[in-house]
């Protein structure tokens, strides 16, 4: 912005009203700015330091109230040591992303603490400009986004404060320059060559952005996912497809391990089983990193970009950690996944905990007989099984306890959730010899018809069951849940549980809509703008190939069409610098005391009048004062504000009616 860059020249060239005080409000309002700049990181970094920074900053306006502008260099010298050690003491180093954020937050704050003059407290602002890159890393979405073009206008509004522009002025002035910096920054934000990874791409830690969903699995686990709208991912699909919602099982893990309370995904390695080449379709998910693991479709191919990989059951894998990433993927619509197992993988498929869930493995003896030993008929008959013992679709069951919850499940409560339906399915097909496992994901998803994409959420997390068909070689997906409730499967969970989940999850009204729409397109065209984005957008102008010639036309073009509101404000401006109403106001009062036929007239200065109408005994304490106000509004450093030069022009005004005389003959 013009401010800003205005505020780094000041501070380089260092003039002399740099060394003066500011006032009380203006240092208020700088602190101010820096709260807001600090609160999207606050969120991301340890409570120590958020406890720090507000003791701080608390301390500091203590201090102001007091009187005290800064401190001794001693003081800050033991407030800088202790910052160092309170971080080091936190995080255990101040680099890296929250730790160099860490230290610098409270440099920023420890600035304020030795603010004697204006270009003291300019320095803070620059630094809160680091800290709002800092902000950026930590999280790209919209809402930061927005938040950050804000701070930057209150950061103009600091630094036109410390150029004594009155407060109503300096906000105009920081809106205008935002105004007309705006179509410049879009140009060359657009136009300048990318690189083929997001902006930001840092690698995060695994805490720093997960989207909720464990690798463990126990009853209650997906339920409390459930209860949540937060956005997880969107996927919009290519060439015009247009899935059924039943045919969305985004898959995340599978979870092959027992230990008779929880399922436990299997260890990370590479997977050979190859989905088929049929019902294929392309489509592209836009999602932040959740420890490198990718919601595909069933069933994905091996992905088109290098740093993928298909680990245990068919799940796709990221090597590379940058946040908010888009990835293009293709999948096979099926529910069969071809598979030739080993003894040792039938071996992990069927093995259950010894001396648990017994009536269970009595069940699955059962029906597995009266099966004649055929797998799907098997399937089919604990289908049945839960149809005929009238089993309910809840996300309120009755707690099982950790000891036979599934034997209590099956047999007593009769109550349950996706993960309770996954888990006893899985359990009895296990108990009869047939290997199976539990895939969690999600299954469903919103489709904006408007922008064409669909919006996955956390209610829309599930877990179903997958079971082996030895005379096939294929994983068959099977979702027992679809035995009690098939209006989970067509319609979602606000579908089937409409009144057990409210509000919460049900179908998003006209701002949460909007909301979506806005993430979507700032994560398409913002956040992952990357190299193949920006050769789309050059082929839709026309302009080829992204080249030096094409990114110069464009620049070109994009210069033109910014320079029409710069020279749209220059025109005005230099208007209203013709008819200032200082000028007005000067005029008319040297017009009253001289009179219109003093020669020289308009070239007469300030202290000239002053200087004539002393030796002539004409100088009265009012037109003194009112012309010393003159000179101190014009030849100040800051701008005279629309206000300031308002009033003055009215007492100059007064003064004239009042001391108006004829020419001197």
């Amino acid at each position: 912005m013009i401010v800003v860059l205005q505020a780094v020249v000041l501070l380089i060239a260092h003039p002399g009203f740099l060394n003066q005080p500011p006032r009380f409000a203006t240092m208020m309002f700088a602190l101010a700015s820096l709260v807001a700049v600090s609160l999207p990181l606050l969120w991301q970094l340890p409570m120590g330091v958020n406890m720090i920074f507000g003791a701080f900053m608390l301390l500091r306006i203590a201090l102001l109230y007091k009187g005290v502008r800064s401190l001794k260099t001693w003081q800050n010298g033991v407030l800088l040591l202790g910052v160092f050690l309170l971080v080091m003491q936190q995080l255990g180093t101040i680099f890296g992303l929250q730790g160099g954020v860490s230290f610098l937050l409270l440099l920023a704050l420890l600035k304020s603490y030795e603010g004697r003059t204006r270009r003291d407290w300019q320095i803070m602002v620059v630094v809160m400009m680091f800290l709002l890159t800092g902000a950026i890393l930590f999280d790209e979405g919209l809402f930061t986004g927005l938040w950050t073009l804000l701070c930057l206008i209150l950061m103009a509004c600091t630094l036109a404060l410390c150029n004594e522009v009155a407060g109503r002025d300096a906000l105009r002035h920081s809106l205008t320059a935002f105004g007309l910096t705006l179509l410049p920054m879009v140009v060359l934000f657009v136009a300048m060559p990318r690189s083929s990874t997001p902006f930001g791409g840092l690698p995060q830690h695994a805490a720093e952005a997960t989207t909720g969903m464990s690798d463990r699995m126990k009853p209650g686990s997906i339920g409390e996912l459930v209860l949540s709208n937060q956005p997880v991912f969107t996927a919009t699909f290519a060439n015009g497809v247009m899935p059924r919602p039943q045919d969305l099982y985004w898959r995340v893990m599978v979870l092959g391990l027992y230990n008779g309370n929880e399922w436990q995904a299997l260890p990370d390695a590479p997977d050979n089983a190859q989905a088929a080449l049929d019902k294929q379709v392309r489509y592209e998910i836009l999602m932040e990193d959740d420890k490198g693991r990718i919601p595909a479709l069933d069933y994905a191919n091996i992905p088109e970009l290098r740093g993928f990989v298909i680990q245990g059951g068919n799940s796709v894998r990221v090597l590379s950690r940058q946040g908010v990433r888009r990835f293009t993927l293709t999948s096979s619509l099926s529910d069969e996944l071809p598979h030739q197992l080993t003894p040792q993988e039938i071996q992990l498929y069927t093995l259950l905990p010894k001396n648990t869930n017994l009536k269970t493995h009595t069940l699955a003896r059962e029906l597995y007989q009266q099966s004649g030993g055929d797998t799907l008929a098997f399937v089919q008959a604990a289908y049945q099984y839960f149809q005929k013992q009238k089993f309910t679709y809840t996300l309120k069951p009755p707690v099982l306890g950790t000891e036979n919850a599934t034997d209590r499940f099956l047999f007593e409560s009769r109550q349950g959730f996706c993960e309770h339906y996954a888990d006893a399915f899985v359990t009895l097909m296990r108990a009869a010899g047939v290997p199976a496992r539990v895939v969690v994901g999600y299954q469903g998803g919103e489709y904006d018809a408007d922008d064409n994409f669909w919006q996955i959420r956390s209610k829309d997390a599930h877990a179903w069951a997958e079971v082996w068909l030895a005379d096939r070689q294929v994983w068959k997906r099977i979702d027992p849940t679809g035995a009690v409730s098939a209006a989970r499967i067509d319609n979602g969970v606000g579908g089937a549980l409409a009144d057990e989940v409210g509000e919460l999850v049900q179908n998003t009204g006209f701002f949460t809509q909007l909301a979506d729409r806005g993430r979507f397109y700032w994560q398409q065209w913002v956040v992952n703008y990357d190299t193949d984005r920006q050769q789309n957008l050059f082929g839709w102008l026309g302009l080829g190939r992204v080249r030096v010639a094409s990114v110069l036309a464009l620049l070109l073009l994009g210069g033109a069409l910014a320079a029409v509101p710069l020279w749209l404000w220059w025109r005005k401006s230099k208007r209203q610098a013709v008819v200032s109403p200082m000028a007005q106001g000067f005029s008319l009062l040297k017009s009253a005391l001289l009179g219109d036929g003093f020669t020289d007239l308009p070239s007469v200065a300030p202290f000239e009048l002053c200087q004539y109408l002393s030796d002539n005994g004409q100088l009265s304490p009012d037109v003194d004062a009112l012309l010393r106000e003159y000179v101190r509004l014009n030849y100040r450093q800051a701008q005279v504000s629309r206000q300031e030069a308002l009033q003055w022009y009215a007492k100059a005004k007064r003064l004239a009616r009042k001391y108006r005389r004829t020419q001197p003959q």
